[in-house]
């Protein structure tokens, strides 16, 4: 029976174009799901790279407490986290550094680190910025 149908119109019986449209539909599935696998791992590295800037910057700052030669100021661990987010627009980090009491020896210091990061794919899908953040406290020596 279909073959009947086949001799009676051509293009039911015709295959040659069929691999093309399975192309065009295949393949911005993948490509959004590479792009997909590729944005959420640069996520997640810039996540671990913003943890890590505020651990670096608690370590800078517990060894300048107020009884060492040369004090940490807020700005200057705010700067040594800067330079210490890699791969992170440094003009786009929030740095907040806090000491509880104070910055004598005793007291605990806090820096915590914000970065808005923005999806690749954001617009192409509807994804909004997430807020990627590290926080860090140590005891000041």
């Amino acid at each position: 029976m279909l073959r009947w149908i086949a001799k009676r119109m051509p293009l039911l019986g015709d295959r040659e174009g069929s691999v093309v449209v399975e192309f065009a539909i295949a393949v911005p599935i993948m490509l959004l799901l590479l792009f997909g696998v590729f944005d959420f791992g640069r996520m997640m590295w810039l996540s671990s790279s913003v943890k890590h800037a505020a651990a670096e910057g608690v370590r800078y700052a517990m060894v300048r407490g107020a009884e060492s030669s040369v004090p940490a100021t807020s700005d200057q661990i705010s700067t040594f986290v800067k330079g210490r987010a890699t791969g992170v627009n440094a003009n786009d980090l929030a740095v907040a550094v806090s000491w509880s009491p104070d910055n004598n020896p005793g007291s605990t210091i806090t820096v915590q680190v914000d970065y808005q990061y923005e999806f690749l794919l954001s617009r192409m899908l509807p994804f909004g910025p997430v807020e990627l953040s590290g926080a860090s406290t140590k005891v000041v020596y």
